[in-house]
């Protein structure tokens, strides 16, 4: 780091705290005065400077003698609270900051479902627009149930990965009678990774005696149902530690450097180990890309709301008026569908770049 980048980054954190020490100077003469009119701490925009200022400074008191005040400090973004819980605009309290990949931005995130039959228009069913930080897969339940309530259910639902987890795979077919068809996430463990490598799919289970064989045929010896960290149900399993520490394959199953340590697995409840399993072993095949491809008709809705419709810019705000944005901009994409349909104009075909048509001639 430069000398003349910290004296930059200093600077700027020092004009930052003396902006903060006026705020909190203003905020004093409201809340702590008692000459100050109650009605004054009721105005709403003096609500959001007060949450402004909280999320954006705190007070330093290292360093300070005993019964002295002490210092306003510039949160970095390591103090900032968590991006659900704080706002990034003092003109939109919705507004929440977000990243995607190499992608950060402060505002909302819209979701958007369409119909994708070959030989009819495609229109757009559904969309859900939702603060920025909220996931995907919290979104995949609510647009069933808009569909649901609508009469717009389809049989199947093509989404993209994030919108996917084992519990939804089954409660998408049971609750709402929709088969939910999208990626599930691959298998990370080191063993997945490793040539011959001993991998959760290379156990068998047998659920109804609630013991677990390895691939040398050794069983299990607990069986553990237990709730994680993030109130996710599932089953602790354990091997004997004798049996572990003597198998010749060892190496593929545990890394452990104590040769005490046995191997154990973490399993998902049945239903959803065994989809989870299916769908890993499927959706490599040729067969299941070539119905997952549909899905890639979506990113052309939402390059023609971004760069026709303006879908990217809010032009209100808060969420309410944002969401009623979107909603209008599917309309109006909708409307010019429904036009170019029945003008005889075909669906448009997903574009092949000059090197990928050259490496398919």
């Amino acid at each position: 780091m430069s000398t003349a980048y910290r004296a930059c980054v200093a600077a700027r954190y020092e004009y930052a705290e003396t902006i903060g020490n006026d705020g909190m100077q203003l905020l004093a003469s409201i809340y702590e005065s008692s000459t100050t009119p109650q009605w004054l701490r009721q105005i709403p925009a003096i609500e959001v400077l007060r949450q402004t200022w909280l999320h954006q400074y705190y007070i330093d008191y290292t360093d300070v003698p005993l019964d002295t005040p002490g210092k306003l400090r510039w949160r970095n973004a390591a103090d900032l609270p968590k991006a659900g819980d704080r706002f990034d605009s003092p003109y939109d309290t919705d507004a929440r900051y977000a990243n995607k990949r190499s992608t950060t931005w402060i505002g909302y995130k819209v979701h958007i479902t369409e119909t994708c039959d070959a030989n009819d228009v495609h229109l757009i069913t559904n969309v859900e627009t939702t603060q920025a930080q909220l996931s995907d897969v919290d979104q995949t339940e609510p647009i069933h149930v808009s569909l649901e309530s609508k009469g717009l259910s389809p049989s199947e639902h093509i989404v993209d990965a994030g919108y996917v987890d084992s519990e939804l795979l089954i409660k998408s077919q049971i609750d709402f009678d929709i088969e939910l068809i999208g990626p599930v996430r691959p298998n990370v463990s080191w063993q997945a990774k490793t040539p011959g490598g001993y991998d959760i799919s290379k156990f068998s289970v047998e659920w109804d005696a609630k013991t677990v064989t390895c691939p040398q045929g050794q069983k299990s010896t607990t069986w553990t149902p237990a709730i994680d960290n993030w109130g996710n149900s599932g089953i602790n399993v354990k091997f004997p530690s004798k049996v572990c520490r003597r198998c010749d394959f060892r190496h593929l199953c545990i890394k452990s450097k104590s040769e005490s340590e046995p191997r154990k697995l973490r399993l998902r409840p049945k239903e959803e180990h065994q989809i989870i399993q299916t769908i890993r072993s499927t959706q490599d095949t040729d067969e299941w890309k070539e119905r997952y491809n549909t899905r890639a008709g979506v990113e052309g809705t939402l390059s023609q709301g971004i760069n026709a419709f303006g879908l990217r810019k809010a032009r209100y705000r808060n969420l309410p008026k944002v969401r009623l944005q979107h909603q209008i901009t599917a309309v109006a994409i909708n409307i010019v569908r429904m036009i170019a349909w029945l003008d005889g104009i075909p669906h448009a075909q997903t574009r092949i770049s000059r090197f990928a048509a050259l490496a398919v001639a």
